[in-house]
């Protein structure tokens, strides 16, 4: 009994150390709505591995000029391309105070498929941000003045944490934005490139 009692308490001060360290911020001004770069034509690559991790792609992520209003919603139509070919398609609705993301494929059947489904952003974001999405919910991990990413340097980063309960459990996954640059690594995928209109 004094061997569990000795455990609860190890356990309990190590998830204080770990959440006294966490590395965020304060000073990081908030994300607006307006800090997500939605535009036709606007895309991003990601350096993508597949599975079982034994092979790199590079998967575009693109607006596509099309788009739909729908009263205070707007939905803009995109694409993921691996060396030309569609592997993907989907919609992110932007609409106040939210951005959802949804794929058509849903699963991430092979790389670049299936990025950022069912991610919902609710705006504004500080360091403080949580909120409930997709049967699960999403909560600022970190805020950074400034972060490397895929060799780059980005200002006023946002690394968010995305738990959403399965059949088979609690599933993680994570995405860092940046104002004005949008989506600079998704669970492990980082942005190597990016060209807005």
């Amino acid at each position: 009994m004094k061997a569990v009692n000795s455990l609860k308490y190890l356990v309990s001060i190590l998830l204080l150390m770990v959440f006294a360290c966490k590395k965020t911020d304060t000073t990081v001004p908030a994300m607006q709505l307006s800090d997500m770069p939605l535009k036709g034509g606007n895309s991003w690559s990601y350096a993508v591995t597949n599975y079982p991790a034994t092979h790199t792609d590079t998967a575009v992520y693109q607006i596509a000029n099309a788009m739909s209003v729908f009263g205070a919603t707007v939905s803009y139509y995109t694409t993921t391309t691996i060396k030309g070919t569609v592997v993907d398609s989907g919609t992110i609705n932007s609409g106040t105070p939210t951005i959802t993301y949804t794929s058509d494929n849903g699963v991430q059947a092979y790389a670049g498929s299936g990025l950022f489904d069912n991610w919902i952003l609710t705006f504004p974001i500080t360091a403080q941000s949580s909120w409930s999405a997709s049967g699960g919910t999403i909560r600022v991990i970190a805020a950074s003045a400034s972060l490397s990413v895929g060799g780059n340097n980005y200002n006023n980063v946002y690394t968010l944490l995305r738990t959403v309960i399965t059949p088979g459990g609690m599933v993680n996954d994570t995405m860092l934005i940046a104002p004005n640059v949008g989506i600079i690594k998704y669970d492990g995928f980082p942005l190597v490139s990016y060209h807005l209109q």
